[in-house]
């Protein structure tokens, strides 16, 4: 069963080449239309949110009854949206394709809150996001039930609102505080697109924006729930991006930060914008890679009700930032996780 089990892993390893250029050239034909459209609301920024109060605007203080009626989707029961056609499939080839790829499983699961109690998943986000779907629908199978919403990028949400039946709502925080006090567990990658872009050589280091990033904890805060890190291990290495690569190696990535870091008038964010929009077109061109991914969920953020949300944004950051060093001691390496694979696979 072994022999049987190894060959067909190598078959589909030799046939990973011809795979990427099939999708490379797909990509391109069906990406590069879509491309201009993404550079130009990039590069004009953020949009609106869309008219639910009386005066015209949504705030940050929007009742329950405004967030319903903004984002009615998102607060469909869990049993509605995870026995969606759509929602099924996604778990297919996310979950149970990770189950056999990459011998996935989560491990600590009793550190999130019981059915009816929400609480505020945090977590990095990788070059790739592969990862995404993956946690998430498996935190739907770990929990017997519950669907994760994902806190998406308003105008990535926009561009395909059809990511509503997976448990994704825009990134919100009146929406997320009534999700959470209404009992479901919410996820955001507070560090975004800028932890995405810093290269392979930063995959496990949290972006210098979460030390600024202050959004998570005000909703947590105002929600008066927990906070609970969760790391994929050898979540980066899922992936093998040959575009990025040659970035990083080239250093292009690194010159391009230190242009957006210095924060010259127009260009830098001009820079910013279309980075953004350039690496997510580019973000799902890689190479599936065979390596052992566990999602740890860590214990909540401890905190009081003296805390300041300066308090509980930086002991999220230091919780989260321990975890992946105890989990990716090594690292960005490739080798660690494919030996785990396989040794794993060997024991089963």
């Amino acid at each position: 069963m072994q022999l049987m089990e190894g060959a067909f892993t190598l078959a589909c390893l030799c046939a990973l080449p011809f795979a990427y250029l099939a999708v490379l050239l797909s990509s391109l034909l069906i990406g590069l239309p879509l491309f201009g459209l993404w550079l130009l609301l990039f590069v004009y920024g953020h949009l609106p949110v869309r008219d639910a109060g009386a005066e015209g605007r949504v705030t940050r203080t929007a009742s329950f009854d405004q967030a319903i009626k903004e984002q009615p989707h998102a607060f469909l029961s869990d049993e509605v949206v995870g026995g969606t056609i759509l929602y099924r499939v996604t778990k297919l080839l996310n979950y149970h394709f990770a189950c056999w790829f990459h011998r996935f499983e989560v491990k600590g699961v009793e550190n999130l809150p019981p059915a009816g109690k929400g609480a505020l998943i945090i977590s990095m986000h990788s070059t790739h996001n592969a990862d995404i779907l993956m946690a998430c629908t498996g935190l739907h199978e770990a929990t017997g039930g519950r669907v994760p919403r994902g806190l998406l990028h308003r105008i990535v949400f926009m561009f395909n609102p059809f990511t509503r039946y997976m448990g994704m709502v825009p990134g919100q925080r009146y929406t997320a505080k009534h999700l959470i006090r209404q009992g479901y567990l919410t996820c955001v990658l507070p560090g975004g697109g800028e932890e995405a872009m810093t290269g392979h050589e930063n995959a496990y280091n949290l972006h210098p924006r979460w030390k600024d990033r202050r959004g998570f904890a005000h909703v947590a805060q105002d929600a008066g729930a927990d906070i609970i890190p969760v790391f994929a291990q050898n979540g980066e290495e899922m992936r093998f991006s040959p575009i990025f690569y040659v970035c990083n190696r080239l250093g292009f990535t690194r010159s391009y930060q230190r242009l957006v870091e210095k924060q010259i008038p127009g260009l830098s964010w001009v820079l910013k914008q279309t980075g953004m929009a350039t690496w997510f077109c580019l973000s799902w061109i890689g190479i599936p890679i065979p390596v052992k991914v566990t999602l740890h969920v860590g214990k909540p953020i401890s905190k009081s009700e003296s805390d300041s949300v300066d308090d509980i944004a930086e002991r999220s950051r230091e919780a989260l930032q321990a975890m992946i060093k105890e989990h990716q001691p090594h690292g960005h390496q490739y080798l660690p996780g494919l030996r785990e694979r396989f040794a794993h696979a060997k024991s089963a």
